[in-house]
């Protein structure tokens, strides 16, 4: 496993003209910048996909590394059911990419749970490599509560 530094960023902080990102097919809307965060300590933006004026999901990019880090990843993303099945979340997760180069990161971390094979394939067709398959979740995480024991963890090489 890489050191901490591998994985962290250098701005851990919100950068204030990143309030909306627009890309070619959805566009991301900021919802809030979370600066205390009681999951996993991490200060996170919080965007909304839209498709036009529509909300069509979720996404978020937590900025900073810590051993929670494996389980949640830096990026966490959903799509409403009724958009699943076409790349909505690839595309965001491309507009992530770039904001997360602008705090500095070399490296995202993106996990899935191992039933989820649309996710794992949006995170591949990112760029994602997977660097730990089955990943045990802590007992005390509420994924392990929530009946998801195992995570695919990712790395995607940014710049």
């Amino acid at each position: 496993m890489h050191s901490t530094q591998y994985y962290d960023c250098i701005i851990h902080t919100e950068i204030k003209s990143k309030e909306h990102l627009k890309g070619p097919v959805v566009d991301l809307k900021l919802m809030h910048f979370y600066t205390d965060n009681s999951v996993d300590e991490l200060p996170y933006y919080w965007y909304e996909i839209c498709l036009g004026n529509l909300a069509i999901g979720k996404i978020s990019l937590r900025l900073g590394y810590n051993d929670i880090t494996m389980v949640n990843g830096h990026v966490g993303y959903e799509i409403n059911e009724a958009y699943r099945g076409h790349n909505y979340g690839y595309y965001a997760l491309e507009l992530i990419k770039s904001l997360a180069m602008d705090h500095g990161f070399r490296y995202l971390i993106v996990t899935a749970t191992v039933d989820n094979f649309q996710s794992q394939k949006i995170i591949m067709r990112a760029g994602g490599k997977l660097i730990y398959s089955e990943y045990e979740v802590p007992k005390t995480h509420i994924l392990y509560v929530l009946g998801k024991p195992k995570m695919n963890i990712y790395e995607i090489t940014l710049g």
